[in-house]
């Protein structure tokens, strides 16, 4: 970056975890609190931040609070996260330092990492703080090992499920309205499976029965695999 009377702020990348606020790392908390402004992404226009209200109790009262809309692909999602960037981009000129908070951990599945090319690429400062992934929590919850020994896991998202192959340990993301064909493949594959819907927040489920699992089809779910 030029050199500029006010120095320039920094953009951290926050993980708050699965959506337990007792989840948050110290790091996380101690971060959101010395950060002036806090921007966190919201599914639809005009709702909620599950992110945000994650860490809520940890953001001070005369804190600045964004909350931007991030589609889920779409024609839109490059146009929002642009803009996102430039609502940053203007409190970084500030010298502010800024935090955008993500559920899960910032490199995974994240609206973060769109979000950071640009920041990047305009020479930005940026530290990324780590959070509880998804199905690191879901495997706690359900009391199921993700991967053992010299073992590989695989991670991947319920559309490509076609992909699977000789692993034994799987992961699967984003598995709303892909249900059936998860299912399918994974007892076509002689997978044992676990169904974990909104794990560590309100409405909590976790499912090994497939009609039980057809019946709570949810935004907020994952699946973890194994088999022998």
């Amino acid at each position: 970056m030029k050199n500029t009377d006010t120095p320039m702020g920094t953009l951290y990348g926050i993980g708050v975890g699965p959506g337990d606020e007792e989840l948050l790392t110290l790091k996380a908390v101690r971060t959101i609190k010395k950060c002036d402004v806090i921007v966190a992404p919201c599914a639809r226009e005009g709702e909620s931040s599950i992110a945000f209200d994650t860490a809520r109790n940890f953001v001070d009262k005369h804190k600045e609070v964004i909350i931007k809309h991030f589609p889920m692909g779409g024609k839109d999602q490059n146009k929002k996260v642009f803009e996102a960037f430039e609502s940053i981009e203007s409190k970084l000129k500030e010298g502010k330092n800024v935090a955008f908070l993500t559920i899960g951990d910032p490199f995974v599945y994240s609206t973060y990492i769109y979000l950071l090319t640009h920041i990047k690429n305009k020479g930005y400062n940026t530290e990324t703080v780590p959070g509880i992934t998804s199905f690191c929590a879901a495997a706690s919850l359900a009391g199921e090992n993700i991967v053992i020994g010299d073992e590989r896991v695989l991670i991947l998202p319920a559309n490509q499920v076609d992909k699977i192959g000789e692993e034994k340990f799987i992961v699967i993301m984003k598995v709303y309205k892909n249900e059936e064909k998860v299912l399918d493949r994974l007892e076509q594959k002689g997978f044992k499976y676990v169904f974990v819907k909104r794990a560590c927040r309100k409405g909590q489920l976790i499912l090994r029965n497939r009609e039980d699992i057809l019946k709570n089809r949810d935004y907020m779910s994952l699946i973890i695999a194994q088999r022998k």
